[in-house]
């Protein structure tokens, strides 16, 4: 059975929902997501590589555009889709690593340590809007 999203790092959630995403018919081998990383949490530099290059198929460097959009929508999908099926201690797990980085993101974005009441009152309010 497969372990829940929440018990994965960014890296670990980008492996499983992005790579299958991003892989193509156009793409000449197949990746085994788990076997890779394994690799990657056993600290082999070369599986990381491996990963980079199936994400980021115009060899840019980084992810933009669709490639990165593709990533982040897959990982907030799966993340969303399960959440009500996660056991308590995953779900625990998921805001204790998500939460702080959303504060931080949505308080202070520039992330120059200051916050002046007009910001904050416009971030929460924005933070809080239905989606």
């Amino acid at each position: 059975s497969r372990q829940s999203a929440a018990s994965y790092s960014l890296l670990t959630l980008c492996l499983l929902f992005c790579l299958p995403l991003t892989m193509g018919a156009g793409d000449s081998k197949s990746v085994n997501v788990h076997e890779l990383l394994h690799k990657i949490e056993a600290g082999d530099g070369a599986a990381l590589q491996e990963c980079w290059q199936h994400l980021d198929k115009d060899k840019s460097g980084s992810l933009e555009g669709d490639e990165a959009k593709k990533c982040v929508h897959a990982v907030i999908k799966e993340v969303m889709d399960d959440l009500d099926n996660m056991p308590p201690e995953d779900v625990k797990k998921l805001a204790t690593s998500a939460v702080p980085s959303f504060v931080y993101q949505t308080l202070d974005p520039d992330g120059d340590g200051k916050i002046t009441k007009d910001e904050f009152t416009k971030r929460i309010m924005t933070a809080l809007a239905p989606k």
